[in-house]
């Protein structure tokens, strides 16, 4: 994606926002507008009042210029106010469209980023984007009026100083351009840095028990170490650079502001100037200087945020799922048929190879194969986590692909191995915001072997992050409960009796010939006491290369 692009979809954001930008403008106007008028009074304060020996007029210039000064901070106010409004609901939107663009993304993005990095990214992102609302860009667009306004307050005054002040144009652009450049060369090394750390944190964090099992803290430690440096040098060159060129703004002026206090002494000792046109002259040429410094800065402002604009572009490009939205047609329960289905996870790695088998609707069914067989692929294949690269998966005789991802999920509950939990009680784990009676939810617990456990705590036992505070028998049969409560017709089980006890496995097998009678069930299993509660056994070999 092009910078030009990039800068072009930015301000394409603040399009909803026209009219409080035009209010903001509107208050930017006003507000210089009555600040040309400042100068004019503090010289015949000066001129006229002090040096002129005039009390009254003194006094009523001084209140004149406060009046001024309290109306331009009111006016200011407004702005900011309305500014801030623009920012915020800027960052909402930004992080609203990401937030749902992540939750429909495909399933092999999230196998090569992990979560620390994806948040620490887009957050990054969303933050400097969000800036092209603060106070520098509007700043910017107003400030061509007051500059107009300077110059001619300068040219009012003398023009052969208001030269010098235009000579500092050219001088100022090429220390910007300067600063610019090097600083999108370190924004970008920032970001390269920034996102290696926190995919070597999120996996460190989420290996913590190897870390601690092996003993190879240390070995983290300097990894930690070397990651951390890289970031934290890449920004220590963004930061001084950002101090340079302040430094180079500030001593530009002033040089310029040394440069009018000599020229205008000497013309004052030769009495064609007084000396308050020599301090309404320094404050006309700020007027002039300072925002001149701004629109020439937002280039080097620009080198930091549009690298962050392209990667969250980049971001927010990446495939979606396909929902089937164009397809009016409600899935329907039936046979379930992989037909010459491959799939692989990288090009020359088929996972999954010609494969074809039918699953009977109602029909118990286990999928049997050594480790890295692909039992799990096929899973995720018929959840629509992944797409076969070739075939077709059926469902009553249609293409699984052609019908509305979401009506097509509901058909379908899965217990896994590694089920999720969420930071939330086992009732709103086991219901997932659907309102329903304890009387249904015993009743699954119940089933699923979970109710002397919730006799015990209650079912608003809070089960921590992921159920940090459960064991894995306790997870799963949350997870089975789920399953039931949502009583859908395609049950999915992938290795959940691996890990189960005896009783536990007894129970699954149980509800093969009572609750699950009548629904398609899918069991991945190796152990002898599910195959014999099977109808059906799909073996999937190890042939693949």
């Amino acid at each position: 994606m092009s910078t030009k692009e990039v800068i072009r979809k930015m301000f394409a954001l603040l399009k909803d926002y026209r009219k409080t930008i035009i209010v903001i403008i509107g208050c930017l106007l006003i507000s210089t507008a009555l600040n040309l008028y400042i100068p004019l009074l503090n010289r015949r304060i000066m001129d006229d009042g002090f040096i002129g020996g005039d009390k009254k007029l003194l006094i009523t210039t001084v209140l004149c210029s406060f009046f001024l000064f309290l109306l331009c901070s009111c006016i200011e106010l407004l702005k900011e106010k309305k500014r801030i409004e623009i920012a915020t609901k800027l960052q909402y939107k930004l992080s609203e469209e990401s937030y749902l663009h992540l939750m429909r993304m495909k399933a092999e993005y999230f196998s090569v980023h992990n979560y620390s990095e994806i948040m620490n990214n887009i957050q990054t992102d969303i933050d400097n984007m969000a800036s092209i609302a603060d106070d520098s860009t509007f700043f910017v667009i107003t400030q061509i009026f007051g500059i107009m306004g300077g110059i001619i307050g300068l040219f009012i005054i003398d023009w052969r100083m208001t030269i010098l002040v235009l000579a500092f144009i050219p001088v100022k652009y090429v220390a910007v351009r300067h600063f610019a450049k090097r600083r999108k060369k370190a924004m970008d090394i920032y970001i390269s840095d920034r996102q290696a750390y926190a995919g070597w944190f999120g996996d460190t964090i989420g290996g913590v028990r190897e870390v601690k099992l092996f003993g190879i803290f240390e070995d983290k430690q300097k990894e930690f170490e070397d990651r951390q440096n890289r970031v934290i040098s890449s920004q220590k060159e963004m930061n001084m650079l950002m101090q340079w060129n302040s430094m180079a703004d500030v001593v530009l002026v002033q040089f310029l502001t040394t440069m009018i206090y000599i020229i205008g002494a000497d013309m004052v000792f030769d009495l064609s100037l007084s000396i308050g046109s020599v301090f309404a002259f320094i404050t006309y040429s700020a007027y002039v200087t300072r925002p001149i410094s701004a629109i020439l800065n937002i280039g080097y402002y620009m080198s930091g945020v549009i690298p962050s604009a392209k990667r969250y572009y980049e971001f927010m490009d990446e495939a979606e799922e396909d929902r089937g939205a164009e397809y009016r047609s409600v899935p329907q329960p039936g046979d379930i048929e992989f037909r010459q289905v491959s799939f692989a996870y990288e090009e020359g790695k088929p996972v999954l190879e010609n494969i074809s088998f039918l699953i009977p609707r109602g029909s118990k069914t286990a999928l049997i194969g050594k480790n890295g067989s692909g039992k799990s692929t096929v899973i995720d294949l018929l959840l629509r986590m992944y797409t076969p690269n070739r075939g077709q998966i059926l469902l009553d005789g249609k293409d699984i692909s052609n019908m509305p991802l979401s009506e097509y999920r509901d058909l379908i509950s899965v217990v896994s191995q590694d089920i999720y939990l969420f930071h939330d009680t086992i009732r709103n784990n086991i219901c997932l915001y659907r309102q329903i009676d304890d009387e249904q939810i015993f009743d699954a617990c119940r089933d699923s072997g979970l109710l002397e456990f919730i006799k015990e705590v209650s079912l608003d036992y809070s089960v921590g992050t992921n159920g940090m505070m459960l064991s894995g028998g306790q997870k799963q049969k949350i997870a089975l409960a789920r399953a039931l409560i949502h009583d859908r017709p395609i049950v999915l089980f992938d290795e959940v009796t691996s890990s189960s006890d005896t009783d536990s496995e007894q129970q699954i097998n149980a509800l093969l010939n009572t609750r699950l009678r009548d629904k398609t069930v899918i069991v991945i299993a190796h152990r002898q006491a599910v195959l014999s509660e099977v109808n059906k056994v799909v073996r999937l070999n190890d042939s693949c290369p």
